[in-house]
Parts: C-alpha cells; structure tokens; sequence
C-alpha cells in the first residue's frame, strides 16, 4: 500500500486506551493548513483546513500520547485505513483514519527533548558508565527492528 506523509497541528491531546487484548491505541487529529499562490493577483490565499484523523498502536501509541500536546506540528507517516462500523440504529458509518507508521514533532516553531525508551528486559547501564545504544560508531542495517530503541519526544515550547 501507498505511503502518505500529512504535516500539521495536532487539535488535541492525543487520546490513550487499550484494546481488549491489551494493545496500546492512541488517536488524534492533525489540522492541515492550506495555502495557495493566486496567480492572477500574485497574492496567497488561505484554504479551508482539512482534517486528518491518525491512530496509532503499540509503543508508538504511548510516546505519541506521552509527548504530544494540542497546538504541535507534527508530521505522520503511515497509511490511509478504511474504519467502517455500524451504529446502533442499523446506519453504516464510513470514514477514513490515517494509520501513522511513525510521527515526528517539528522544530520549526518548538524545542524538544529526546528521551531513548530502553529495550524490553534491558537494564539501564550505571551512571559512570556510557550507553552502548547512544554509541555513534555502532552499525545499523536499514532492516533492522530497532523501534524499542527508538527515543520517545517531548515537546517543550511552541508558538
């Protein structure tokens, strides 16, 4: 399938629950500003927002929701998901969610903090020793599954 990337404002708090088997889900809207160059008067012109609804599992969920706040651009990488139910009164209900594959804060207006989650069963190194996950000369092969190590955001300050 396709990959998408949207960029823009998260509108809220990023959502946390469970499924009932226990996997973490958090969702959250990003509002997509549009603008675009009249050509005619040279001036540009403010679209109307749209409105992209992102969900996200596992680990990612819990940084997501760990770090985000309303107001952060940020940027969702993943895949558009067909999320089709039925209400109690019989009527289908179809809509659209962007199934985020990673999301990324920008810095363009914000600071951020980088926090490394250690992996499942590690152990944190002693104080007076390095980590050997932050060591710069270590080898990374593109394929490898390394999304336990991989560092939770914060966001610290946005305009």
């Amino acid at each position: 399938m396709n990959k998408i990337t949207v960029h823009g404002n998260v509108t809220a708090k990023p959502e946390l629950r469970f499924s009932r088997s226990g996997v973490p889900v958090a969702t959250f809207t990003v509002a997509a500003n549009r603008r675009r160059l009249n050509r005619q008067t040279g001036n540009w012109v403010d679209l109307p927002a749209v409105f992209h609804r992102v969900v996200c599992f596992n680990a990612l969920a819990e940084n997501v929701a760990a770090s985000l706040a309303k107001g952060a651009t940020v940027a969702v990488t993943g895949e558009f998901a067909d999320d089709t139910y039925k209400r109690e009164d019989g009527t289908t209900v179809r809509r659209t969610q962007l199934e985020a594959a990673d999301v990324a804060a920008s810095l363009r207006y914000a600071t951020a903090t980088l926090t490394k989650n250690q992996r499942n069963g590690a152990t944190p190194p002693p104080a007076d020793e390095p980590d050997p996950n932050t060591d710069r000369d270590s080898e990374h092969t593109e394929n490898s599954d390394d999304s336990a190590e991989r560092p939770a955001l914060t966001v610290v300050g946005s305009d």
